[in-house]
């Protein structure tokens, strides 16, 4: 059985809108008018948010291929990955907003965050080892 096109498409757009790290999306999102964010640990903060960039990017890629390879062996250790890198980058985007004066995020919205990227990437990963088998068996 084939999947409709739009599905795919779906899961492309969804993948694609999700490039930018959640440290990324705080720094765009930054007061550049108030005090602390001309200061050294401010401007530090958003020096190292190329780091997360890099992480999300390696996950976006690697995390589909890794299931794929692996016939969805690996999706619960991916998985459990992925929630713990998104984790740290909401945890630094925290940091970042508060080194540059803004408010910091409550763990129980960092909590709500994860767990919804994590059930993203729950259904995406899962459309990936079906389309994947499903071809394969043709």
């Amino acid at each position: 059985m084939q999947k409709p096109g739009w599905l795919g498409a779906i899961v492309g757009v969804m993948l694609l809108t999700g490039c930018a790290s959640e440290s990324r999306v705080k720094v765009v999102n930054l007061d550049q008018r108030h005090q602390m964010y001309k200061t050294e640990g401010c401007q530090q903060a958003i020096t190292n948010t190329k780091v997360y960039d890099d992480m999300k990017l390696a996950r976006i890629v690697a995390s589909p291929v890794a299931i794929l390879l692996s016939g969805g062996s690996l999706l619960l250790p991916v998985l459990a990955t992925n929630a713990g890198l998104e984790t740290l980058d909401h945890m630094e985007a925290s940091s970042i907003s508060v080194s540059c004066g803004g408010p910091e995020t409550s763990t129980e919205d960092m909590a709500m965050e994860v767990l919804k990227g994590a059930a993203i990437g729950l259904t995406t990963s899962t459309l990936n080892v079906g389309g994947a088998a499903g071809a394969a068996s043709k």
